[in-house]
Formats: C-alpha cells, structure tokens, sequence
C-alpha cells in the first residue's frame, strides 16, 4: 500500500471540512447583512462572533 492511498482519506476530509466552512462563511455573511438591513445589532454581533470562529478554522486548515 502507497502512501497515497493513506494521504488520500485525510486529504479528503480535509477538502470536506473547508468546503462546510466556506458555505458557513457565505451563510453567515448573508444573514450578517441582513441583521445590518433590520439594525439588529445583537444578532449582528452574534454572527460576526461565530464567523470569526469559522474563519479562524479555515485558516487552521489552510489548505
């Protein structure tokens, strides 16, 4: 067994895991231009909060 096949899964998932993370990011961008449209800064804040996280999760990933 080479060690392609054993890089492969790992590289998969982690394809997988950024993939999830840049729809979150676009998810959360919607919704944090909606908050600003009804000037709902609580919720605002609450999303810019859990965008930080993903982003900083994309940048662990680096890929």
């Amino acid at each position: 067994m080479g060690n392609d096949q054993i890089a492969s899964p790992s590289l998969d998932i982690r394809k997988t895991k950024f993939t999830m993370l840049k729809d979150q990011q676009c998810s959360l961008n919607m919704q944090i231009r909606l908050a600003m449209q009804l000037h709902d800064m609580q919720t605002q804040a609450d999303l810019e909060k859990r965008l930080k996280e993903v982003l900083e999760q994309l940048n662990h990933i680096g890929l």
